[in-house]
């Protein structure tokens, strides 16, 4: 059978991943609810394992009301010889002791890590109850208990009384015990057995739904003399129709809590084909036609449940009992309305038009008619099915099979030159005025803003609605996005006008602005700089975009690209980094390049292909710290060089015989790390200087001043200060007392500061 869809109030989720099954289902929400038995933090709840004894007197004591703070402060020392005072049940297993539901065993112990079992966890909570339990006549110690469990309603007798418990049992006994009244005499009936409680630690309100307001979020029991409402953050479990067996929990005097306890294979919905009496056959008078699940059905009903002849094509949900037959039904104008999560089409001879709202997907019939709003207060104007997206609020009048006769769909976003009256607190465009509400979101360059008057006047705006047709959000200025893909690129042709360079990013076309700011793999593009295909398979990094439009403003793009050893290589495809790509056709790479010393980048396209492949040896620059040639019995045992403060083993010591403490050098390496060849640099250019100072300039250039005030030389970007001894300096440190070595690359610039004496 179909759940209720469009008919009752949304229902959670499930807060627990594996109960929706379980037959203890109802007692186990409720008690998740309330906190006194719930879930594992991993979202399940799992039913069918055993309880210990500690688990058990935590859930005992939060059943009968006490709580938490309670708990912690009888922490501590227990009177049982087997329980240290730091276990963490101390608290629960002395309070409920100091209640006289629970105790040891003979020999001084609680065995806390033992499985509660069944006549055990009855046995709290009977005396609980403060029910008088005479003594055993059968030599059972629990028997009893459990005929005052029976009694109360507890136990059923359909568990095992030596049984270990298992946690959806204890959560039916835990559930029965919280919901039934202690009397004005302190047991749970009173001598003459009347039920009229005084105390219920849970306060279930149970029945079936005489009525059900879903605009309001009110509902009725039957029996019940006026509605209650549901609150808007209540937790609602299951389908809530009209009919249904329900549990509610008030709080603040509005239901928090609610669950439907009629199954959804009791609930059916569907469209009404005929009414009462369909036929002249004898014991069709409580009989109707209707479509379900796209079926033509028929439906018994119970006395006094009517469907008539004015009611078909119209939509109907009713409750089933265990027989089959019709206890309750509401029927509603066949229309539905939600927001589309998705539009298909299928051609042919199957050829067919499709809305999906929710999980419920709806077919248009062949002469439907379709109108569009452009916004909530827009008029309605003719449309096609193209022109409905996800996201649209749609209204959808459905004929008697089922389809969709008629389609009214609202655009809840619009791009507007717009009108700010500050005044009025008000947006007008389009003939439309919009109330600025307290919840409605300002935006300017995507910055949030306060205040209306921080909007300009008859500029472009994205206005956002809800589906009640409320301003929620009003957006204006640059816009900011990251982490997309280029499908492609069109290229800038001057003339009169110019002609804008495009990219295509997920389907759509934007300008990129010839004052745009571009920086392209690393560098600085001019945007009347780019050519078709230019950008083809880039990521975008970041990109700024006028609100409202498709105008570029700043892009930052870089190639996909893949660096490293090529570990494996099989027909057209790579493994690089443990991960395969695919060559595409026309690529090439070494033929021995999964045992070369190259490392080689790849460059991919969308799809995660490799369209372009270049290689080359893997070098690493910095300052020497250290080079040690280690040799045994006059020979060479191995190499190392030191370079900005990572270590690298040397293939052959000659690479390193030239190299010295200081120089700028470039090392080659292999693919297991060692260096292959070292290429130094470098010179100490001024030796024994006094140290000036250092001077930034405007243009950001910094210089060093050595000997006097006049002589100078220019700092790399990346230039660094060391003590003689290599240990790092912070330029702070230096003093004009210091006496230094300059070192210089080819271009005459520092790059390291030396500092001999202090």
């Amino acid at each position: 059978m179909l759940a209720a869809t469009g008919t009752g109030m949304a229902a959670s989720p499930l807060p627990l991943s594996d109960i929706a099954q379980n037959a203890h289902k109802s007692a186990i929400l409720k008690l998740n609810y309330a906190g006194v038995l719930k879930g594992y933090t991993d979202g399940t709840f799992r039913p069918d394992r055993e309880v210990t004894r500690a688990e058990f007197a935590k859930i005992a004591v939060m059943a009968m009301g006490f709580t938490e703070e309670q708990a912690n402060m009888l922490k501590g020392k227990t009177a049982f010889k087997d329980l240290p005072a730091d276990h963490w049940a101390t608290g629960y297993i002395n309070l409920a002791v100091s209640q006289g539901i629970i105790k040891g065993y003979p020999d001084g112990t609680f065995k806390p890590n033992n499985n509660v079992k069944v006549a055990e966890a009855l046995t709290v909570y009977v005396q609980g109850l403060k029910i008088s339990v005479p003594a055993s006549t059968n030599g059972q110690w629990y028997h009893p208990y459990l005929l005052e469990a029976n009694k109360a309603g507890l136990y059923d007798a359909k568990e095992t009384p030596t049984v270990a418990a298992k946690r959806d049992v204890v959560a039916k006994y835990t559930d029965a015990f919280m919901e039934t009244p202690v009397y004005a005499s302190g047991a749970y009936y009173d001598k003459d057995g009347n039920a009229d409680g005084t105390i219920q630690k849970l306060p279930v309100v149970k029945g079936a739904v005489a009525s059900y307001d879903k605009a309001g979020s009110k509902l009725k029991l039957a029996g019940q003399k006026s509605e209650v409402v549901i609150a808007d953050n209540a937790q609602v479990y299951g389908n809530l129709i009209v009919g249904a067996q329900v549990e509610y929990i008030l709080k603040n005097g509005k239901i928090a809590f609610l669950n439907v306890v009629t199954a959804d294979a009791n609930i059916v919905q569907g469209i009404v084909k005929t009414g009462l009496n369909f036929t002249t056959a004898v014991g069709d008078e409580k009989k109707f036609r209707a479509l379900v699940n796209g079926k033509e059905v028929i439906l018994d009903v119970e006395t006094g449940v009517s469907v008539t002849r004015s009611d078909i094509g119209k939509k109907f949900v009713a409750v089933m009992d265990e027989d089959g037959k019709i206890i309750s039904i509401t029927i509603t104008d066949n229309a539905v309305s939600g927001l589309v999560k998705k539009t298909s089409t299928v051609s042919g001879t199957k050829a067919k038009k499709e809305i999906e709202l929710d999980d419920q997907t709806y077919q248009l019939a062949t002469d439907a008619s379709i109108k569009v709003k452009a916004h909530p207060q827009a008029k309605a104007a003719t449309g096609s099915f193209a022109d409905i997206e996800r996201g649209d609020l749609v209204e959808l009048t459905l004929d008697v099979d089922g389809k969709v006769s008629a389609v009214t769909a609202t655009k809840l976003s619009t791009t507007q030159s717009i009108e700010v009256d500050t005044n009025d607190n008000t947006i007008r465009f389009d003939g439309a005025e919009y109330d600025v509400l307290q919840d409605t979101k300002l935006y300017v360059d995507e910055e949030r803003v306060d205040e209306l008057d921080e909007l300009s006047d008859d500029q472009v705006a994205v206005l956002t609605f809800d589906e009640d047709g409320n301003l929620i959000k009003v957006e204006q200025g640059v816009g900011v996005s990251a982490g997309k893909l280029v499908d492609g690129t069109t290229a800038y042709a001057a003339g009169t006008p110019a002609k804008l360079a495009t990219i295509k990013v997920d389907g759509k076309t934007y300008d990129i602005l010839a004052n745009a700011k571009l920086t392209i793999d690393g560098s600085s593009v001019s945007a009347t700089s780019i050519k078709a295909d230019q950008l083809n398979d880039y990521r975008i990094i970041s990109w700024k975009y006028n609100l409202g439009t498709n105008d570029i403003v700043e892009l930052t793009a870089e190639k996909q690209t893949v660096k490293g050893y090529v570990t494996e290589k099989s027909g057209r495809t790579v493994t690089v980094n443990g991960k395969e790509y695919v060559l595409l056709s026309g690529v090439t790479i070494d033929a021995n390049a999964a045992t070369n010393d190259k490392e080689y980048t790849l460059v991919l396209n969308n799809d995660g292909k490799v369209k372009a492949v270049t290689g080359a040896a893997k070098t690493v620059s910095g300052i020497v710290e250290s080079v040690e040639v280690r040799k045994e019995n006059g020979s060479v045992a191995s190499a190392e060089i030191v370079v900005d403060g990572k270590s690298y083993d040397v293939l052959e010591a000659d690479a390193v015989d030239e190299v010295d403490q200081f120089e700028w050098v470039t090392l080659t390496l292999n693919r297991d790390g060692e260096v292959t060849k070292a290429v130094a640099q470098g010179k100490a250019s001024v030796e024994g200087a006094a140290y000036i100072g250092i001077e930034s300039r405007v243009n950001g250039d910094r210089y060093v001043f050595h000997t006097n005030v006049s002589t100078s030389l220019k700092l790399t970007k990346d230039a660094k200060i060391k003590y003689y001894d290599g240990s790092e300096m912070e330029e702070s440190q230096l003093k004009s007392t210091d006496e230094i070595d300059l070192w210089t690359n080819a271009e005459g610039q520092v790059y390291l500061i030396v500092v001999n004496k202090r």
